[in-house]
């Protein structure tokens, strides 16, 4: 993994053929010279890699978003992204890339619209210059969607015995309705709009939520091709891993590792299931692998962050995000910024270790990075030479770290 802390050149292609709305396929390729290869800007990511799930960094006063420009800033400090529009959209949520669906009925649509591609180079172009190694995904519908996806009577739809739609998300800004995604015909289009996120040039693969469903996950992966990134949110479920590992890429492990909400006690993935699938993932999944770790947690719990991010750092080469519960009542995924995102580790000497203690260490370029698992005795630590702490900022030759923490020390 290679720092990059030079900007790139980039420039959008004049030459991309773009001759009316309903334009398919390579008609709607878009080119950026300079642009790293996917696996480069995989490779080359620098550490702690924060990714960014739909909805954004959420830090007005210190991260404004009055400009477009200033919302682009605030994306590209991610290295991951995925976005969906009608979802984002209908919660006048802003997209980052920006594609959105040439058809009345997103769910019917195969292309975009030749205005939102030119907004997408633009914002592609932007990003890239401003962070060369950035990945992006584009969630492509297959559970349930809201009610103005589809024409009412769309056999696409999964219904009740009464013929009624059968509900789907309650979260949603209108009402959402299961799919039929058992229908072959609308696999057959799932895979025909996973074709076209690839084709397009703005996105490097598709994103799937909600676990997914094997027929499904094999025919976007046939539609997209090889190349492309598939993945799918199955949180800490290795079986499920097991079932998609000839297709997919990665795992979204969307986690409440401390509950779903502050004070229930119902877990979504426990810190030990989250160390355990995420070292699963990071051995079994298709080349190149982006597999993106999250932990729900409220925005003050620091030591909660400090943990998903160690964890993430001293098993595997994941992407990580410490973000909102999901249940509160605002757009999912939204975040801070924290300073320890912004430290600067090197490049990874080799695998994280287990240490005698219990505690995972792993070294890095610059820093060496300690995760202490939940249910673990406070490590203590002792070095040669003094160092400073990154959550402390202490300075000295002995540490302690707690349970459930972890934190990263520089060497003076």
């Amino acid at each position: 993994m290679k720092l990059a802390h030079s900007l790139v050149a980039l420039s959008i292609v004049a030459s991309l053929g773009l001759a009316g709305c309903n334009s398919t396929g390579s008609d709607q390729q878009a080119s950026v010279s300079g642009k790293k290869s996917l696996e480069q800007r995989i490779d080359d990511k620098t550490f702690p890699a924060v990714f960014q799930a739909w909805n954004p960094l959420d830090m007005e006063e210190k991260y404004p978003t009055t400009t477009h420009e200033q919302f682009l800033n605030n994306a590209a400090k991610h290295s991951l992204l995925w976005e969906e529009p009608v979802s984002q959209l209908g919660f006048n949520t802003k997209l980052v890339m920006g594609l959105v669906w040439d058809h009345k009925y997103a769910g019917l649509a195969t292309s975009f619209t030749k205005e939102s591609l030119a907004v997408a180079q633009a914002n592609q172009a932007y990003l890239l210059n401003k962070n060369p190694n950035m990945v992006t995904l584009f969630e492509v519908r297959w559970r349930d969607a809201p009610g103005s996806y589809l024409p009412e009577n769309s056999e696409y739809w999964l219904r009740d015995d009464k013929g009624n739609r059968v509900a789907g998300w309650t979260g949603g800004p209108e009402p959402y309705y299961m799919l039929n995604y058992k229908n072959e015909a609308f696999q057959k289009r799932l895979g025909e709009q996973a074709k076209a996120v690839i084709d397009s040039g703005i996105y490097d693969g598709v994103m799937l939520d909600w676990s997914g469903y094997l027929p499904i996950v094999k025919i976007v992966r046939e539609y997209m091709g090889e190349d492309g990134l598939l993945t799918v949110n199955i949180h800490d479920e290795i079986d499920k891993g097991e079932k998609y590992k000839e297709y997919i890429n990665g795992a979204f492990m969307e986690c409440g590792p401390n509950g779903r909400m502050p004070n229930v006690e119902k877990k979504l993935c426990t810190w030990e299931s989250m160390a355990k699938s995420l070292k699963f993932y990071e051995e079994n999944l298709r080349k190149p692998t982006v597999n993106a770790l999250e932990a729900w947690g409220e925005r003050h719990d620091l030591q909660s962050m400090r943990a998903v991010t160690t964890l993430g750092l001293t098993h595997s080469d994941a992407y990580v995000l410490f973000a909102d519960y999901n249940p509160i009542p605002t757009p999912d995924h939204m975040h801070d910024w924290y300073d320890f995102w912004d430290l600067d580790l090197g490049d990874p000497q080799g695998k994280g270790q287990e240490q005698q203690d219990g505690s995972y260490r792993r070294q890095f370029e610059k820093a060496v990075v300690y995760y202490n698992p939940e249910g673990n005795k406070t490590i203590e630590l002792e070095f040669n030479l003094p160092h400073r702490s990154a959550a402390t900022g202490k300075v000295g030759t002995e540490f302690t770290i707690p349970a459930q923490d972890g934190d990263v020390f520089y060497s003076l």
